[in-house]
């Protein structure tokens, strides 16, 4: 569990809010795996009234030859940023929390997914794209033979910067983001009218709550083939033709050479 290294408060509600070393994993499954329609908000709809940050935040997927994926978080989802004081790590950092529960625990509704049926990531027999993000290097470049990232988009708007960053008016924030050497601005259209967005790179942590039954941590490439067979098949033929079998054989031998070696030491 991820340990509080300060607190500050959101200037709307004048709540304290737990800052922590680094983002909740958690977080990235209200953007993935959240329910169709999100039906689990039915009972909840006084929280809209606080109008919290998600409406303009999103998750872009994106990487050489391949389309972009833009997607939109739970309703719930409370995006906060701050600034990294220490020499080690990005200068601005995440830290995603749900908005109705608190980050020591998963609204009850929400538990099991990707692995109810109600959620979208049900229908996929394949590892979300954040299992695929934080995987071994060897899965990664055997399956995806490109590399891909993980992007927060965060939407160029006043309203939004003053609800994101606590303790910060817009204008910081904006130049704050501006000045921040792990940030890129872009012009984007996205199912809405064309805006500007910052770019913040999702790091590759593993500070996971919830472990999935149907989409678990991959841990290496023989676990994963096992895991998802065809969808692996169908992107390692697309890659490689008809030697996609031989690549396979292949990262499969190294992979089990190094575990021999690694326990020899």
């Amino acid at each position: 569990m991820n340990t509080n290294t300060g607190m500050a408060t959101d200037m709307n509600t004048n709540n304290p809010i737990s800052l922590t070393n680094d983002i909740c994993a958690d977080g990235i499954c209200c953007f993935m795996s959240i329910p169709r329609n999100q039906s689990h908000l039915g009972i909840k709809k006084f929280f809209f009234r606080k109008k919290n940050a998600s409406y303009g935040i999103k998750l872009l997927y994106t990487g050489i030859h391949i389309k972009d994926i833009v997607y939109n978080p739970c309703r719930c989802l409370n995006f906060y940023l701050k600034e990294n004081n220490t020499p080690i790590g990005s200068p601005i950092q995440v830290v995603l929390r749900c908005g109705i529960f608190g980050k020591q625990c998963r609204p009850y509704t929400c538990k099991e997914f990707p692995d109810k049926s109600d959620s979208f990531m049900y229908d996929v027999h394949a590892p979300c794209a954040y299992n695929d993000y934080i995987a071994p290097k060897n899965y990664i470049e055997l399956k995806h033979k490109d590399v891909f990232r993980l992007f927060y988009a965060i939407k160029d708007d006043d309203k939004l910067l003053k609800k994101i960053f606590p303790g910060r008016a817009p204008e910081e924030t904006r130049n704050t983001l501006n000045q921040s050497s792990n940030i890129v601005k872009i012009s984007a259209i996205w199912n809405e009218n064309p805006s500007e967005y910052f770019l913040l790179e999702v790091p590759s942590v593993e500070s996971v709550l919830y472990i999935s039954g149907v989409h678990p941590k991959i841990k290496n490439v023989i676990q994963a083939y096992d895991q998802w067979q065809g969808h692996i098949e169908s992107w390692l033929e697309k890659h490689y033709g008809n030697k996609w079998q031989e690549r396979l054989n292949s990262a499969i031998a190294e992979e089990k050479a190094k575990t021999g070696n690694d326990k020899k030491k």
